[in-house]
């Protein structure tokens, strides 16, 4: 329980009140559904649905106050409910949410990592180097929050601010010192990440991806780029400098700001990389430090990804033996060219590239994967297109697919509401130069069959854009499926 007017305190934006403010609130929610007598209610506007057509129902449950952006209706006043009208619902919030949990992220060293591509294994990848440093560390991101052996799953890769309130507060009383977070550009645009204390931030890249929702790649930028806005001047800010955005990303941070790349004008330089189907290694180059890395990880792109990693660490002072160490122990993250040895000596790779740029460095990863001297070897490549999603890219990545692989198969991913011929089609599209030998088998668990019916020794199975989800979205209705578990069904050696 906490007094309202104590964690109104924090609310940054003109209210107007009706109804008293010293009183208790048992939690605050978002959801109407989850209040319960004493809660405090939040209105918030998302892209289906508006909180404030459920204020009554949050009443009924027990809700003793409100906080929405208009006036309530006549028949919703009653005495013993508090409105309180602000200019900002989801900033509020946030606010709200981070009084009432105590302020955990003040508490804790969190890093926040956004960029198209590589969020997921970066914060896996910093969990192993928290752990190495003897810091117990936490993630929060698309494949769910982790913290000393628990495990709470999420429907979006940012949580609402509340929820993410919540799982640090937990993390704190569980002795977490280390977090890291992905941020999304769409939580940063809805402001779930506002009131988070980042001691560091980490930029990946920025690719064509998500611009049903934003647009234009400008404004994906400038989403991605609040994020190095919110820094203060004792924290961090590291970007992946070989990337064109890089520049835009970090312009207005009060942060002190490290660039790591291939170029040689980063301040973090990646050197000597080798790739192999067992692990990669590189040497990171920054001031007067040589970082020599070594990780199971596959692929160039999760060197940059490792070298991100690492720059941070070193950045915020954490031991050079441990990063070493994090670095080389860490197995990464579900469903991110993750590896399955098939009986006909074949390897299966699960990744979760969803879009063209993802989709081209986890190819050109298996290119780069030497399996054994054998000229013979080819790359077999499974993938599909989301429904309801950017359709822009599916002729683009049916390019990238056709012109980099020996066999394409086109499949189905989350068709949702669209139809799964029609998103193939658009596929199709992009093939029209195809030196691949290309096939269309909508069922997705036929499609992988398919696969290893078509492979043999050495040959190399990228199982594109699902990556760790456990389902498939056809309608509105998400069916089991997992694609590491079908290979495995098939082929697993």
């Amino acid at each position: 329980m906490k007094n309202l007017l104590s964690i109104c305190e924090s609310l940054s934006s003109e209210k107007n009140v009706i109804g008293l403010l010293d009183k208790y609130v048992s939690g605050v929610e978002y959801d109407s559904r989850k209040c319960e007598p004493g809660s405090c209610f939040v209105a918030i506007k998302g892209l289906v649905y508006d909180g404030h057509d459920y204020i009554k129902q949050a009443i009924r449950y027990g809700a003793k106050t409100i906080i929405c952006e208009s006036f309530p209706k006549q028949d919703l006043i009653s005495p013993d409910v508090t409105f309180i009208i602000v200019t900002d619902s989801r900033l509020a919030l946030a606010e709200l949410s981070h009084a009432f949990f105590d302020f955990p992220s003040t508490k804790l060293n969190i890093i926040g990592i956004t960029g198209t591509n590589g969020k997921t294994t970066i914060s896996f990848l910093l969990n192993s180097i928290f752990n190495a440093a003897n810091s117990k560390g936490g993630i929060i991101g698309t494949t769910g929050a982790y913290f000393n052996h628990h495990f709470i799953p999420l429907v979006n890769t940012t949580p609402e601010s509340r929820d993410i309130a919540e799982i640090l507060h937990k993390m704190l009383q569980e002795g977490v010192e280390w977090v890291a977070i992905e941020i999304s550009s769409h939580a940063l645009n809805q402001k779930r990440a506002e009131c988070i204390n980042f001691k560091g931030a980490v930029f990946t890249n920025l690719t064509h991806d998500h611009l049903d929702y934003h647009d234009s790649i400008e404004n994906y930028a400038l989403a991605k780029k609040i994020l190095f806005d919110m820094l203060d001047k004792n924290a961090v800010a590291v970007v992946f400098g070989d990337d064109e955005y890089a520049e835009l990303i970090v312009r207005d941070t009060a942060a002190k700001v490290y660039t790591v790349g291939r170029n040689k004008k980063n301040y973090y330089k990646i050197l000597k990389e080798t790739a192999g189907i067992l692990s990669t290694d590189f040497v990171l180059y920054g001031g007067e430090r040589i970082i020599d890395g070594k990780t199971a990880l596959l692929g160039k792109f999760n060197i940059e990804n490792a070298a991100l990693a690492a720059a941070v660490c070193n950045s915020l002072k954490i031991e050079y033996g441990a990063i070493q160490k994090g670095l080389s122990v860490a197995k990464g993250a579900p469903g991110r060219m993750q590896k399955v040895v098939l009986f006909n000596e074949a390897v299966a790779l699960v990744d979760y590239a969803h879009t063209p740029d993802a989709l081209e460095k986890a190819i050109n990863a298996c290119k780069g994967v030497i399996i054994s001297e054998s000229n013979n070897s080819k790359i077999i490549c499974v993938f599909g297109c989301g429904g309801d999603r950017d359709r822009s890219k599916r002729p683009v990545m049916g390019k990238i697919a056709s012109e980099n692989c020996d066999i394409v198969i086109i499949t189905s991913d989350n068709p949702r509401t669209e139809s799964t011929g029609n998103i193939i089609k658009q596929i199709l599209e992009g093939t029209t130069k195809a030196t691949s030998q290309i096939i269309v088998e909508p069922d997705r668990k036929k499609a992988i069959e398919k696969a290893v019916e078509l492979s043999s020794k050495d040959d190399i199975i990228l199982i594109a854009g699902k990556g760790h989800e456990k389902y498939q979205i056809i309608g509105t209705t998400k069916h089991d499926f997992d694609d590491v578990a079908e290979i495995e069904k098939f082929g697993k050696l």
